[in-house]
């Protein structure tokens, strides 16, 4: 039978109807409400997510002291009476695996990973410069070479720029990374800077220029002379040579106005020069970027085209794997950052605000770092994927001084005082 509605059709005085009463709507009804109100006391009563970041151990570190990272471990180039000293600690535990003795000519400053290999700076009371290469896993040395150290894994070998008194390079050798053999010397003009180009991630050549703007090409393999040519160098407050492979750029500085060319590294021929007023120049991936007051411009290397323009950023971090940091201002805690693609400028994920500092997070990610108010003294750690520009919160720790820590996948390193503190993430 069809119920229709039809008003109130009793008459005056008349007793409203009884009206039917559903059983099961009813029950149904008191079931959902249940539901929710079990829902809602579920969710009061709930635990906070777990943190996915915990402090592991902690160590002395002073204010002379620097560090280094390679995979599993840290290793600390510690000052004492006696002189400076490494140690290497196992990152998950605190364990320490070797250290060097006291007093074996290490200098007080950073040492450097390649591979299998750890290289440590050396000082001689001439005021040379030299290395020592030690075993990574033992700490057992493997050389000790005159020169300044830069190495590449992926050739296997270290280049060695000896200098004299005053800083000058005097001469380039090449030597094995594992066992030091020497593969080639040099004597060259001396040089206020030099650097090595790359293609395909190997190097391939190495340039250096003297006081006078003069610039020798060398074959990286042979050290045999490429290519000698001159370019405008002094004069000027300014002037630093590095890479953005496979070109050579060229930076000088004169009063308000910087200017960077692009060279062809083989032949040193100008490629082009910027056009506008810039701050700095940078590598970016494909590209070449430039950043300053009009903004930041990724640049085709070959000839200085504009690919791409952000207007409304000033400054410019390459991460690698085609992603890029840009933020209106050096400054990132007053500043929004955004993440982009590094072929097309375009921003990826929701922008970053109020960061702090950042740190290398696991393979594909990038640590956030920034001081809370609520709670107070703390430090809240959110990582965010390269590939899509999520934000994930991963938890908080005791503040620490955020520009200061270091990271590498799985772990967070940060001094606090006069102490070293590891953090385990995610």
């Amino acid at each position: 039978m069809t119920v229709i509605d039809l008003g109130d059709v009793a008459g005056p005085g008349a007793e409203p109807a009884a009206a039917p009463v559903n059983l099961p709507r009813l029950r149904r009804a008191a079931l959902a409400v249940l539901a929710v109100a079990g829902l809602l006391a579920a969710a009061a009563s709930a635990p906070p997510a777990p943190s996915l970041v915990r402090q592991l151990w902690a160590t002395a570190y002073g204010p002379g002291d620097t560090l280094a990272l390679d995979g599993r471990t840290v290793y600390l180039n510690r000052t004492s009476p006696a002189g400076p000293a490494v140690t290497a600690f196992d990152l998950a535990t605190g364990k320490p695996r070797w250290s060097t003795p006291d007093g074996a000519g290490i200098a007080n400053y950073g040492v450097l990973p390649a591979g299998d290999v750890l290289l440590a700076p050396t000082v001689s009371s001439s005021a040379k410069q030299g290395t020592i290469a030690l075993d990574a896993a033992t700490g057992e040395q493997l050389w000790h070479s005159d020169g300044d150290a830069s190495p590449s894994v992926a050739s296997g070998d270290v280049l060695l720029a000896e200098t004299d008194q005053l800083g000058v390079t005097t001469a380039l050798r090449l030597v094995g990374l594992r066992d030091g053999h020497e593969i080639w010397r040099h004597p060259i003009e001396p040089a206020v800077q030099w650097t090595t180009v790359a293609e395909g991630g190997r190097p391939t050549t190495i340039a250096s220029v003297t006081q006078t703007g003069d610039v020798t090409i060398y074959g990286y393999e042979d050290g045999v002379v490429r290519h000698r040519g001159r370019i405008p160098w002094n004069g000027v407050y300014s002037a630093t040579l590095f890479p953005a492979d496979p070109y050579l750029v060229v930076v000088r500085t004169a009063s308000a106005q910087t200017v960077a060319t692009i060279y062809r590294a083989t032949d040193l021929r100008p490629m082009w020069r910027s056009d506008e007023l810039i701050g700095y120049v940078t590598g970016c991936g494909a590209l070449i970027c430039t950043a300053g007051v009009r903004g930041v411009v990724g640049r085709e290397p070959a000839n200085g085209g504009e690919v791409w323009r952000r207007g409304d950023m000033n400054f410019v971090w390459n991460l690698g794997g085609g992603r890029l940091l840009l933020s209106a201002a050096a400054n990132l805690a007053s500043a929004t950052t955004v993440l982009v693609d590094s072929a097309t400028g375009r921003t990826i994920g929701r922008p970053i605000g109020g960061q702090q500092a950042f740190s290398t997070g696991a393979a594909g990610s990038l640590l956030l770092l920034r001081g809370t108010t609520t709670p107070p003294y703390r430090t809240a750690v959110n990582r965010l994927d390269l590939a899509t520009g999520r934000q994930t919160v991963l938890g908080t720790v005791d503040r620490f001084a955020e520009q200061d820590c270091r990271g590498t996948p799985g772990y967070l390193l940060c001094p606090r005082g006069e102490t070293l503190t590891v953090t385990a993430v995610g």
